[in-house]
């Protein structure tokens, strides 16, 4: 008996199959990469509103002589 290629229980995979993986493992890569950059977007313009409001706040507190 030869067990070149695979077994006759898990033989080799056809190229489909091979596509069907690459493409899925893409995709969730893409939605994972797209998430994080959403987050990273949202997280710099919290970061520069707060900026804003804490120089407005503290310009309003300091008197000017």
């Amino acid at each position: 008996m030869s067990y070149g290629g695979g077994s006759a229980i898990n033989g080799p995979r056809p190229a489909s199959a091979d596509v069907a993986l690459a493409g899925t493992a893409a995709t969730i890569l893409g939605i994972t990469v797209g998430v994080l950059l959403a987050d990273v977007v949202a997280g710099v313009a919290v970061g520069a509103g707060t900026a804003v409001v804490f120089r407005f706040v503290l310009r309003s507190i300091t008197t000017r002589k």
